[in-house]
């Protein structure tokens, strides 16, 4: 039997059974061959799930991603570019909040979110240790192996599992998302895109991270902690626009801080001071420096609706004054319109999706709210000297 068609029609039958959506992927040329069910390329696993799944060479990968999502990836033995994904699939039903999260995670126009949502809210509900017996299952089925949980989930037996299951129920229920991964994922994408605002309101606790055993004694676990912790935050410094100049040397400075320190208090005080001053640094950079309250309310507001269509009025509307005499008052203190400030913001927007997504320019467009692909391309181009493929191809050269 040809493989391609097993695997289709195997896919198939599985959908019908599990209401698992999954994907024939090809790791050469980088996309995705076959997917059930039939779907917009818009509810495909992000790409920064697919990167993480393919880096791992056990026979079956799985991960968890935010809200509770989990995805698998299985080896094809008889065609080593190929790699099966799974899901995603949810512990619990997504709330309407979180189906706003995943637009942007996913990275959804405004008039594609209606068929997104009524996708993610079909995906199956199961815990980790069932969705990864579906993947032992389709393993057997797929490559005739055997295999056990235990092959899965070194040193971590089926109880624990369950324990751990269990534990995200109930943080899922009460809408607290405990992992260590996502955890650095938020704090590096808090950093990069400067928003201290959002690292404030982040109830931070012993139950927020783990950070597992890092020295010898609690001293030195608490440095090593400092210096991890200045290493993420340095490099989403850096994607977040701050020159590496600067970003190395703060590093620098809260590392050799740390090392001549002998207080626990003192340097769980520094510790706390570390994303937060990273993410001050970004938005500094990223943004017009201002003390007038108004004026930073209106930047705040711009750069967390990004996605969205929002005009000059609306703005002049969040901060509680007339359309034209915001407008004046904001070009007179920052030297620039209002207009031309969310354009920048969209297009800095742009050139994060263009860098770290696979997403087309035309999804692109739509998900920032441009009237079309083509006024998209002409106001990157204006803005930057260059298309947005041209910066695709090579965005590190076009960043000097």
């Amino acid at each position: 039997m040809d493989s391609v068609y097993f695997l289709e029609n195997f896919l198939k039958m599985l959908y019908l059974d599990s209401n698992i959506p999954s994907y024939i992927y090809n790791c050469k040329e980088n996309r995705i061959l076959y997917a059930q069910p039939e779907q917009s390329a818009l509810t495909y696993p992000p790409k920064k799930y697919i990167s993480r799944l393919r880096e791992n060479t056990d026979k079956i990968a799985y991960m968890s991603a935010e809200y509770g999502i989990y995805y698998g990836c299985l080896n094809v033995f008889f065609n080593r570019d190929w790699r099966l994904l799974f899901g995603p699939v949810s512990l619990t039903p997504y709330s309407d909040s979180e189906i706003h999260q995943l637009c942007i995670d996913y990275v959804v126009p405004q008039e594609e979110r209606q068929a997104f949502s009524e996708f993610m809210h079909k995906i199956p509900q199961l815990p980790l240790n069932g969705f990864l017996l579906k993947l032992i299952f389709i393993n057997f089925c797929v490559n005739q192996e055997i295999l056990s949980l235990a092959d899965i989930i070194a040193l971590k037996p089926f109880e624990q599992i369950e324990k751990s299951t269990d534990r995200l129920y109930e943080q899922k229920t009460y809408a607290i998302h405990n992992n260590s991964y996502e955890v650095e994922k938020i704090f590096a994408e808090i950093i990069r895109t400067g928003n201290t605002d959002a690292l404030s309101r982040i109830p931070f606790n012993e139950s927020l991270v783990h950070a597992g055993i890092t020295g010898p004694t609690a001293l030195r676990q608490i440095k090593n902690n400092i210096i991890i912790t200045t290493t993420i935050a340095t490099r989403a410094a850096i994607e977040g626009g701050l020159d590496s100049d600067t970003a190395f040397q703060l590093s620098d400075d809260f590392i050799q801080t740390a090392e001549k320190l002998t207080d626990p208090d003192t340097l769980n005080e520094l510790m706390g001071k570390i994303n937060y001053t990273f993410a001050e640094k970004v938005r500094n950079a990223q943004m017009p420096v201002s003390t007038d309250g108004m004026i930073q309310n209106a930047i705040r507001f711009i750069q967390q609706n990004v996605c969205e269509h929002i005009t000059v009025a609306d703005v002049a509307e969040h901060v509680g004054f007339s359309r034209s005499y915001f407008s004046s008052y904001f070009k007179k203190e920052l030297g620039f319109s209002v207009s031309a400030f969310i354009l920048r913001c969209k297009m800095e927007e742009a050139k994060q999706l263009l860098k770290n997504t696979d997403k087309s320019v035309s999804v692109i467009s739509s998900y920032l709210c441009f009237s079309s692909q083509s006024h998209f391309q002409s106001a990157f181009k204006k803005q930057y000297g260059i298309t947005p493929l041209q910066y695709r191809k090579n965005p590190v050269q076009h960043e000097q």
